[in-house]
């Protein structure tokens, strides 16, 4: 079978596909032309290469990239069949010819399906009026493509939920007030952070070693007019973050992550932290908020005493390949 690279020119065979799977077959928002070139032709970040393919007769359509960096990885984003021809080895066989050109372009030997992948996509939380989240941590495990994929060799690594929350009617937790008060008595208070004010940030986000985290919270704070942060402060020293308060056109509440230092934990400090992020969001507008978290994470509880809900988990899957000459 021939299958031939995706490009500006040819891009449109494709588009069908993604479009008439999205919201059906899969759960992924459907895309402009200018959005799908935008997602699947351009690199997101610096060392990304794609490989886009299509068959010839534009019934199957591959998609996936390497990232060259201090740790390379070769992904795949996703394998979409024309619903009239699928159980008929066309998955599997561009499946396949992605692989070979995954791994024989960036010489690695492993290829995997997960939220590192810079080839993020929307996608729309089930039930809700377009209520969305930017990208998908992994295979749906409620989608025919989980199967697929563990039929092509692919193997469960980490679980991932994503969580839910409709801010319309968001309250505080009958027992966050007396959280409020409990860290006050503490000498710890939750409020936002003042470069002139407030020290001890940068030591913080330091001590959890998370570049994420230092680029989008330590790199936002730089700004002249950086969005609003939310600190647990004790003695005028960051002890925990969460934020920054931003809400995205689609009217939800962004979330970057929330960290607390040692000291304060298991006085929540967290929990505190993260209910008044729900609050101070749906305050500035938000409608919704969306998160994803591993399952066996403790950071769930806080989610879960906030009152989110999980709407869908996703498995982030691996395969290891054989190199020309094993066994």
């Amino acid at each position: 079978m021939k299958y031939n690279t995706i490009t500006p020119d040819n891009l449109m065979a494709a588009l069908r596909l993604f479009n008439a799977a999205a919201g059906t077959d899969m759960v992924h928002k459907p895309l402009t032309p200018k959005l799908f070139e935008h997602k699947f032709l351009q690199n997101a970040v610096s060392g990304q290469h794609n490989i886009n393919l299509i068959t010839e007769d534009g019934l199957a359509f591959a998609s996936g990239c390497y990232v060259e960096a201090e740790t390379p990885k070769a992904y795949v984003t996703m394998v979409v069949v024309d619903k009239n021809h699928r159980r008929k080895g066309l998955g599997s066989s561009i499946l396949q010819a992605l692989e070979q050109a995954l791994l024989s372009q960036s010489g690695l030997s492993t290829t995997e399906l997960s939220f590192f992948n810079p080839q993020s996509l929307e996608w729309i939380i089930p039930g809700t009026d377009g209520h969305d989240h930017p990208n998908t941590p992994g295979v749906d495990m409620q989608s025919a493509s989980y199967l697929f994929f563990k039929n092509c060799g692919y193997r469960d690594g980490a679980c991932q939920n994503s969580y839910y929350i409709d801010l319309a009617a968001y309250s505080y937790p009958v027992d966050i007030q007396q959280r409020i008060e409990y860290l006050h008595a503490n000498g710890a208070d939750v409020v936002l952070y003042d470069r002139h004010m407030h020290t001890g940030l940068d030591t913080l986000i330091d001590s959890f070693d998370n570049d994420m985290w230092r680029r989008d919270i330590l790199g936002e704070m730089e700004k002249p007019s950086p969005r609003p942060l939310l600190i647990a402060v004790r003695d005028g020293r960051a002890q925990g973050f969460t934020g920054p308060l931003d809400v995205q056109p689609s009217g939800r509440g962004y979330f970057a992550g929330i960290g607390v230092h040692e000291s304060c934990r298991g006085i929540g400090a967290a929990k505190v932290l993260f209910c008044k992020l729900c609050m101070s969001l749906k305050d500035m507008g938000a409608g919704f908020m969306t998160l994803f978290t591993g399952e066996n994470n403790p950071a769930r509880n806080i989610y879960e005493a906030a009152g989110f809900k999980i709407v869908r988990s996703w498995s982030v899957m691996r395969k290891e390949h054989k190199r020309k000459g094993e066994v």
